[in-house]
């Protein structure tokens, strides 16, 4: 943290002194060197934050050399880099040489050489070089070379630290599995926080070779600072570096030698004393010392046979490799079993032969390994192997390491184990993390990143790429009806039938629920999109055989196409479902293309979602009330509830333009509650008035599906005090067959209450007149299409004759709504209808204009 501030401040300060400092052919005041502080031992900070290391030695030598002050700039290393970028140091320290660095600075000639490999927890294996990253994700410290290294060989995901010793902080806590870190630093830091044998390392990805350097072109300030390091001589740098990398003591004796030699010194005393002891006392310990023997060499068999035993019956296969034969040399049994090698004498046997014999499984494959081992350096890894007798294949983890063994120690001791049912369960746990577990689709992971490579390729060959979201439509009715086992084979077959439309290029994935992505590229034009949505189409037309049955489902499809529509993956998905959206809405089984306009509707709705919240937190919304006449007294009996939204911008705001949105986004609910008590309150004030008027409010399906809907009447009645027999319920026919348990017993519940309910729109659905009946259902109304044209259409005038006389058979009440005329309400009263509302009688109002009506005597059997 302070070094990042000191960084920033110096960047600051320094600013004003760039040109001046930098001028070529100017001998500048002083040299600003920005480095490193997280790199041991060049350059770091002690445990006091004091910054210390080779490099800064170096720079103090060099100083004193050329008589120039050196303002060192220890800090972060993005930020040691931005300050030469922008000029506020002179010098960047600790850097390697690539392409793309060539082209900003100009270099020094090394003076280190650093391996860089990647580091692993010791729990994984499997990680041997680029390839086997591309399933994690990589520790690195921000802006080092490392990154450009991973990313110019199509590694991009990275977890991004300050500095190796967060780094190594994150992989002792498991925060990070596999990381990138030069090797100095990592013993460094690892040792330092004694977690050294928690990791291994691979063979270095590279090796980095440490310079100094400067802006390009500034030649004058290059010379300088070369010209004052070649003032250093050798000796006072190998005393700078000695003191930092340390130094072998000269002239000590091996310890592990000494103690063999005090061993065998020990040794010899004791036999010494033996023999003079066994020479005195020859003659009468001849017959013990036989039997002594005896019983060693028999005790020395026994347990060879038993380390034999061990050697033959573990579960690992185990030979020994002679480095200089290059033969093997002894395998156990399980070796023989595991390669199906028979009789065949282990000498036989070339490495070839036990090997896939495909890079990076080849006998020159292994030789490598074998060197490597063969300098000391254990070796574990995982390899293809084969067996000899059948040719099969199977995955192995091998270890190597160099022994001694008989007295020779030039072996290596090779131990093999069969992880082919690990790495087939790894390979799955792998296939999983990118496919659906249904289906065995492409997931969304996968098939974004196919977009995005398939984007890539049509940037280069002007080739059209097609995102298309499909839904399958009302598939939640399968689920409902015939349960999730068929809604799963649906769901599979039809996967299928999606695969057989696209080609081999194309994807198909699935996104969740019932929905599909696919992603078509290389398309020539537009004309191959249409044919393919077509077919996809098409493809559903035909009959499910599922569990017995034919099952007949619909698609919808939302189709966005790049680079017209987007150019990531989250942007053509999202205009692909907003074209869905609409493909829905224009009464499904069909396709739409996305257009800027839909856009600018998606965000008009959203726009209108938020101003519904807001609109109910601020007061905007309010109740208007429309009378219900009774037909056979033509006075007021009642009102039916409306809502309106009064906002403050656009004035009055008609229902059909945000009851929807406020259905999908749920804000119906809150909203149907405050509703429900306005309603409840004025007509607890017409009957304080002396008005025995009763209120009609709508419910949505959302309300109807709660289990709180009953204790929301509850409340509404409650804070009111209206009596249950002046509220009425209305719902639609299509409510019923919605999450049927539910509403059944939501209703029932309110019925208990006293609470009247009716059937709004009726006619127009899919009623279950069983429901009507095990409800007590206390009035039915008539939908406005058929009283609309109830003179002028012989049918309609039947349709509502035969409702009318239905709900007199069921001791219902028949309500007419959309009355708009005489003529009309003449009709529904010869048609013996209970109650009609409509413009001719009133239109929704101020509840004063009820209350008004409702005091006149019969005010409408008089107009007619």
């Amino acid at each position: 943290m302070w070094s990042a501030l000191l960084a920033a401040v110096l960047l600051l300060v320094l600013a004003d002194d760039v040109a001046a400092a930098t001028r070529p052919g100017a001998t500048p005041p002083d040299v600003r060197v920005a480095m490193d502080d997280n790199y041991p031992p060049y350059s770091f900070r002690d445990d006091n934050g004091v910054h210390v290391g080779m490099v800064k030695d170096l720079w103090a030598l060099w100083s004193e050399k050329t008589g120039i002050p050196v303002q060192l700039m220890a800090t972060d290393w993005g930020l040691a880099r931005r300050a030469v970028e922008t000029g506020a140091a002179d010098v960047i320290e600790t850097i390697f040489r690539n392409g793309a660095r060539d082209r900003v600075y100009d270099f020094s000639e090394p003076y280190a050489r650093i391996d860089v490999p990647i580091w692993f927890n010791a729990d994984l294996s499997g990680i041997v070089g680029v390839e086997s990253l591309r399933a994690f994700t990589v520790g690195v410290k921000d802006g080092d070379a490392c990154v450009e290294w991973l990313t110019d060989r199509g590694i991009t995901a990275f977890q991004r630290f300050p500095g190796f010793e967060a780094m190594t902080d994150a992989a002792a806590q498991r925060e990070t599995l596999v990381f990138c870190m030069d090797e100095p630093s990592a013993h460094y830091y690892m040792t330092r926080r004694g977690v050294q044998g928690r990791f291994r390392y691979t063979d270095p990805l590279y090796t980095g070779e440490l310079h100094w350097a400067v802006p390009k072109g500034n030649d004058a300030l290059y010379r300088l600072i070369a010209d004052g390091f070649a003032r250093i001589t050798p000796a006072e740098r190998k005393t700078i570096e000695e003191r930092w990398l340390g130094r072998r003591i000269p002239g000590m004796v091996n310890p592990d030698l000494l103690a063999l030699l005090e061993k065998l010194l020990a040794g010899l005393l004791v036999v010494g004393g033996g023999i003079l002891v066994w020479v005195v006392l020859l003659r009468r310990q001849v017959d013990a010392k036989t039997r002594s023997l005896r019983a060693a060499v028999d005790a020395l068999t026994a347990s060879e046979e038993r380390v034999r035993t061990i050697f033959d019956n573990v579960n690992d296969a185990i030979f020994i490799h002679d480095l200089d034969s290059g033969a093997i040399i002894e395998v156990n049994r399980r070796m023989a079993e595991m390669y199906g090698i028979g009789d065949t004498p282990p000498a036989e046997i070339d490495v070839a032969m036990i090997s896939a014999n495909v890079p990076p499984y080849t006998r020159d494959d292994a030789a490598a390994w074998i060197r490597k081992a063969a300098s000391g350096e254990p070796q574990l890894f995982e390899w293809q192997a084969r067996r000899v007798d059948d040719g099969t294949l199977f995955w192995a983890e091998v270890s190597m390491r160099r022994a001694t063994l008989g007295g020779n120690d030039r072996r290596i001791l090779v131990v093999v184990r069969d992880i082919t049912e690990r790495k087939a369960a790894q390979e799955r746990m792998e296939f999983l993390s990118r496919h659906d577990t249904l289906t065995l689709l492409p997931n969304r992971l996968l098939v974004q990143d196919r977009t995005e490579q398939a984007l890539a390729r049509s940037e280069r060959n002007g080739r059209l790429v097609a995102l298309i979201a499909c839904g399958l439509d009302r598939f939640k009715t399968v689920n409902d009806s015939l349960g999730h086992a068929v809604g799963d084979a649906l769901l599979r077959a039809v996967a299928e039938r999606l695969k057989a439309v696209v080609r081999d290029t194309d994807t198909v994935s699935r996104g969740g629920g019932d929905e599909f992505i696919l992603l078509l590229s290389g398309l020539a034009d537009v004309d191959a999109v249409v044919e393919t949505v077509a077919l996809l189409h098409e493809a559903m037309a035909a009959p499910f055989p599922i569990g017995g049955q034919e099952l007949t489902v619909t698609l919808s499809s939302g189709v966005a196409l790049a680079p017209t529509d987007g150019t990531d993956f989250a942007t053509l998905l999202k205009n692909a479902d907003t074209a869905l959206h609409h493909a829905k809405a224009a009464g499904r089984d069909t396709h739409r293309f996305y257009a800027e306009a839909m856009n600018a509707e998606a965000v008009a709705h959203l726009s209108t979602r938020s101003g519904l919240r807001r609109a109910l937190e601020r007061g905007e919304f309010l109740v208007v009330y429309q009378p219900q006449v009774s037909l056979e007294s033509g006075a007021v009996t009642g009102a039916e509830a409306l809502l309106r939204w009064n906002h403050p911008e656009q004035g009055l705001i008609p229902p059909g333009a945000f009851i929807p949105i406020a259905e999908d986004s749920g804000l119906i609910v809150p909203i149907g509650a405050w509703v429900l008590g306005e309603a409840c309150r004025q007509a607890a004030r017409w009957r304080s008035a002396g008005l025995s008027l009763s209120v009609a409010v709508n419910l949505s399906a959302l309300q109807l599906q709660r289990n709180d809907l009953a204790r929301t009447v509850t409340q509404a009645l409650t804070d009111s005090g209206l009596d249950p027999l002046l509220l009425e319920l209305e719902l639609t026919e299509s409510m019923l067959i919605q999450n049927t348990d539910v509403v059944l017993d939501n209703l029932r519940r309110i019925k208990a209450m006293g609470v009247q309910v009716s059937i709004d729109d009726f006619g127009t659905g899919y009623s279950n007149l069983s429901y009507i009946g095990r409800l007590a259902v206390d009035k039915l109304k008539i939908d406005r299409s058929f009283v609309a044209d109830l003179t002028r259409n012989h049918d309609s005038a039947k349709i509502t004759a035969a409702v009318i006389q239905m709900a007199h058979s069921l001791n219902l009440t028949a309500v007419a709504e959309g009355v708009e005329d005489a003529e009309t309400l003449e009709a529904l009263r010869h048609l013996r209808c209970d109650v009609a509302q409509g413009y001719f009688l009133g239109r929704p109002g101020p509840a004063a204009a009820v209350e008004q009506a409702a005091r006149q005597v019969s005010p409408f059997k008089a107009r007619v």
